[in-house]
């Protein structure tokens, strides 16, 4: 009696897996713009995000750091040397690291600077050599509040709508400088009239307690994503290894829609007979469906197991099944999805 009872509970566990499987299956793939369309225009800029919804996106990623007198900009890093130009403008500024912290000027200081492409972190050359000309310094930054008008702005006068999906950087660290970038953040976002779990906005961090505390006491309705790095990484006191598993998923469940995991933990490769090496970190979250929306998936830097963005594409729409992916090139990944309809 003992051994058919466990059989009917096993039995009855892989209907339900199956059942999310080919529920996440048949839904509608999120092309998620990654800091806009910034394969082609330098990240987190006006004229990237305007690409990014020309290029039929669903949703454009932002990232957000506060600024001295605490206001959210968009803006990938803590500090500014990578994408600015704020050595030219600010030379006695940098901290005792040799950096120029955001949250060390105010708006209007940062205003004063120019957004140029990515510089890599050991030299001041590119980053991605054959994207926009690293010399070109026209950009400016963007405040959120700005951002957002944006996108309300093109959705009313092009008739559809692109989400907003939006990074909170570092929380601990701003609060060590007694800001309080998620309070700022869910005020901003009433303020223009997203509340509720309907509204096409995703916020999304590596730190856990920040997401639990805008579910439990800030008791937001939004929508919530669990980044998931690696612990080496040090993006947060988040033990990223422990939310992997089993009983991680779970908790995450808990307070998050989904999770925002690195590309390379959900597949590690291909076997000998050509199909996907899938991790179990799929099988843990869809067993409380979660989404998934894995990062980053760019057509310049390909992972070593593939010949071509396509097939990259194929693995992760095809064979794991994931609901999304934030991308560099989200017209590449449109596409891929308009001539492939079973996603």
């Amino acid at each position: 009696m003992n051994v058919m009872f466990k059989l009917s509970k096993i039995m009855l566990l892989t209907m339900f897996v199956f059942s999310i499987y080919f529920q996440h299956a048949n839904a509608k793939k999120l092309v998620i713009a990654h800091r806009g369309a910034s394969g082609y225009i330098p990240e987190h800029t006006f004229s990237g995000a305007v690409m990014a919804y020309a290029l039929g996106a669903d949703y454009l990623e932002l990232d957000v750091v506060m600024t001295k007198d605490g206001h959210l900009i968009v803006m990938h890093d803590l500090t500014l040397d990578a994408t600015t130009n704020v050595e030219d403008v600010f030379p006695g500024r940098k901290n005792k690291k040799a950096k120029y912290n955001v949250i060390d000027l105010n708006l209007n200081e940062i205003k004063l600077l120019k957004v140029h492409e990515r510089s890599s972190r050991q030299t001041k050359d590119a980053s991605f050599p054959s994207r926009f000309p690293i010399e070109a310094q026209i950009f400016e930054v963007p405040t959120l509040d700005e951002m957002i008008l944006l996108v309300k702005g093109l959705s009313k006068s092009f008739g559809r709508n692109m989400g907003l999906y939006i990074e909170l950087k570092a929380p601990e660290i701003h609060r060590k400088h007694k800001l309080d970038p998620a309070k700022t953040l869910l005020n901003l976002l009433k303020h223009h009239g997203y509340q509720d779990a309907s509204d096409p906005i995703f916020i999304q961090s590596f730190d856990s307690e920040t997401l639990k505390s805008l579910r439990f006491e800030h008791k937001t309705r939004l929508r919530l994503i669990q980044l998931i790095g690696e612990n080496q990484w040090r993006l947060s006191a988040t033990d990223f290894t422990y939310l992997k598993s089993k009983n991680g998923m779970k908790e995450v469940s808990q307070y998050a829609d989904g999770i925002g995991p690195w590309m390379n933990q959900v597949v590690t490769g291909i076997d000998f007979s050509g199909k996907a090496q899938i991790t179990d970190l799929i099988e843990n979250a869809r067993r409380h469906d979660l989404l998934i929306h894995p990062y980053t998936f760019r057509a310049d830097r390909l992972p070593s197991y593939v010949s071509s963005f396509e097939e990259l594409l194929n693995i992760f729409f095809n064979e794991v099944q994931i609901d999304g992916i934030f991308t560099d090139f989200p017209d590449l990944a449109v596409d891929y999805i308009k001539n492939n309809p079973r996603n």
